[in-house]
């Protein structure tokens, strides 16, 4: 529902988001996992979604890779036209992203427990995961995961 040249500028602007935009003129099948994962999101945040369900949708990633995307997603979301729900094995990446972590316990999977996330905006890579609450919150999910799997 976009006219044609709206289009050609959101997808560079969108390759560019996901770090592919050198890529542009190649097939999915010319790229490598990695580089398919962020294509993929790309492919989600063109439909400008109200909601976006992403299942350990940096995994594949590198680092950088991963810190990139991960700030870029938050920036959509905090946009308040995007609403965004991770299920996520990464400690660090839900406290970093989220507003509320709900933790599962297992068989069968149900809420265990919901943490708030109040970890000041806008967060940073690195001075977020520095701070006293962040670590705190990482500490106190650590343990109900190793009380969970016991």
């Amino acid at each position: 529902g976009m006219p044609k040249a709206q289009r050609r500028q959101r997808v560079a602007t969108l390759l560019q988001t996901v770090g592919l935009a050198a890529h542009a003129g190649k097939y999915p099948a010319q790229l490598s996992g990695g580089m398919q994962q962020r294509l993929q999101i790309a492919r989600c945040l063109a439909q400008n979604p109200s909601v976006l369900l992403m299942d350990e949708p940096f995994g594949a990633l590198d680092a950088m890779t991963r810190q990139v995307l991960q700030d870029e997603v938050m920036r959509i979301a905090e946009t308040g036209q995007t609403s965004v729900f991770f299920v996520n094995h990464d400690l660090e990446e839900a406290l970093y992203l989220g507003d509320r972590v709900i933790a599962l316990r297992p068989n069968p999977g149900r809420v265990g427990e919901v943490f708030d996330i109040r970890l000041p905006r806008p967060r940073n890579q690195l001075t977020t995961r520095e701070d006293a609450e962040f670590l705190r919150l990482r500490r106190v999910l650590f343990d109900f995961i190793q009380r969970s799997d016991s």
